[in-house]
């Protein structure tokens, strides 16, 4: 009936499942992202030491399977289970040890399969076809279309990927900030305790970069300032910027 979740296996809703080339090209100084294990963290690729492949062995790699965008990425072994869902824009290729999930968009809606792949329902699944083996647990390629999962209908499966989507991006974006920042502290930390680079500065007559003079009005904590955040009754905190 409309407006009811079905139970289908992946095969059932139509989400293909698509194979890596188990061989791993050479690196390449420079050329096409090469997505193995390591990049697939918290639902997303991360691209920190990526290994980088030239354009001849990407388009050898990506002959049988090419990731397209709203693709998810599940690592079959190491941390099996774990997924990361491909940017519309990014072009790469696929390491061994992982497939590739696609939604036909008729059943699933491409951009809602990631979040139906970090469910509790997808790991309840990953609990049952594991495979615990002497050094890692894995999963088994032909196992992994035999799952089944809830399916919402399609209205629904927009909604929800459109609501997560947007807080996904607003995460990570603060996850980029709070990075950029913290390498910020590190390199003036480095400057000031390590390198002494004021002291050498002020030691040659010039103006330590980075700091700015201070004075006794200079305190950015001053309770009688009405321009700073203060507390009211009822424990709201009022911010004025004028």
């Amino acid at each position: 009936m409309a407006g009811e979740w079905m139970d289908l296996s992946l095969r059932e809703a139509g989400v293909r499942l698509l194979n890596c080339e188990h061989k791993t090209p050479p690196a390449a100084e420079e050329g096409y992202p090469y997505i193995a294990i390591p990049q697939i963290k918290n639902g997303r690729i991360d691209l920190t030491d990526v290994r980088l492949i030239s354009r001849g062995h990407y388009i050898a790699w990506t002959q049988k399977t090419k990731p397209q965008g709203w693709d998810v990425i599940l690592s079959r072994r190491c941390n099996p289970g774990e997924t990361a869902v491909v940017p519309p824009d990014l072009e790469c290729a696929l390491g061994q040890n992982s497939v590739l999930l696609r939604g036909d968009g008729d059943n699933v809606y491409p951009p809602f399969l990631r979040w139906l792949l970090r469910s509790p329902a997808w790991w309840d699944q990953v609990r049952t076809f594991i495979n615990v083996g002497a050094v890692f647990e894995s999963l088994k390629y032909a196992d992994i279309p035999n799952f089944r999962l809830p399916i919402p209908p399609m209205p629904e499966q927009q909604a929800i990927a459109c609501i997560l989507g947007v807080l996904d991006d607003k995460i990570e974006l603060n996850r980029r900030m709070n990075r950029t920042l913290e390498a910020m502290a590190r390199a003036l930390f480095k400057s000031w305790f390590v390198d002494f680079d004021p002291v050498r500065a002020k030691a040659a007559g010039q103006k330590p970069r980075g700091l700015a003079p201070i004075s006794s009005n200079s305190s950015p904590i001053r309770s009688s300032s009405p321009n700073w955040a203060r507390f009211r009754r009822g424990g709201r905190l009022k911010v004025s910027m004028k």
